[in-house]
């Protein structure tokens, strides 16, 4: 059987983190925009857990802390076809633990339910990320985090937005730099609500950003980790990217 997995990326340029004695119900109040080309995943049953990405043709494993509990679902050997690199704040962490188990289920070895909730958990617990999974999973624009927690369990708003953008992967930084509160954040959030706009996004989280330490010296851009997103046309050395349709798909 062969399936694909198809995760977009999602940038978040706010977040207010939550955190619950069950990690299926932490995640993060928050805004984040979900963009392509999405990853691609392909696997296969296996003895033993593997994660290869393959990047501009070049293919390595890595080591995915996720993995450690994403095998309570199946033993996958699978392969991430992606066009931006790990750690850099695209969620691709998420979004590879959401291909792993949404294929797990394809293949049979799991319920829907629990390949959802399975693959939040191990952001949770490794530490990679509060609101990645629930924002690629749904994805289609800019995403509202309403409600923490996994898919089924936190709730989202989609805002469809036309544009695109474009990405400039500085450095690879560990995510526990940005799980922290921002007092502000809510109020960033009802900003956004009262002129929901790909504008009043790019400008709510360059406030927010910038309040945690993080600056972007390009107009109409912010920045988040190790990247930064800004909108017009892209120079040399940036990514292009189009607001993701979608969330996951398969086929």
């Amino acid at each position: 059987m062969n399936v694909e997995v198809l995760v977009p990326l999602n940038v978040s340029g706010i977040w207010y983190p939550v955190y619950d004695e069950d990690p299926s119900k932490s995640g993060s109040i928050g805004l984040s925009i979900t963009l392509e080309p999405k990853i691609v995943v392909t696997g296969k049953a296996s003895d033993k857990p593997k994660v290869y990405i393959i990047q501009e043709g070049e293919r390595k494993e890595v080591y995915f802390k996720n993995l450690d509990y994403l095998t309570r679902l199946s033993t996958l050997e699978i392969e991430v076809y992606t066009a931006v690199p790990l750690g850099y704040g695209y969620g691709l962490s998420g979004a590879i633990s959401l291909g792993y188990s949404i294929l797990a289920y394809e293949l049979g070895l799991t319920t829907l339910k629990e390949a959802l909730i399975t693959a939040h958990i191990s952001e949770v617990l490794s530490k990679n990320g509060l609101g990645d999974v629930i924002s690629e999973y749904y994805g289609g624009g800019i995403v509202y985090r309403k409600k923490p927690g996994a898919p089924t369990i936190g709730e989202v708003e989609v805002f469809k937005v036309d544009g695109e953008v474009c990405s400039l992967p500085e450095k690879s930084l560990p995510t526990t730099i940005l799980l922290k509160n921002n007092e502000n954040a809510l109020d960033y959030i009802s900003q956004f609500l009262s002129n929901p706009s790909l504008e009043t996004f790019f400008q709510v989280s360059r406030k927010f950003t910038e309040e945690l330490g993080f600056f972007s010296p390009y107009k109409a851009s912010f920045k988040k980790k190790g990247l930064i997103l800004k909108l017009g046309e892209c120079e040399v050395g940036w990514i292009k990217h189009k607001i993701a349709k979608s969330g996951v798909s398969v086929r």
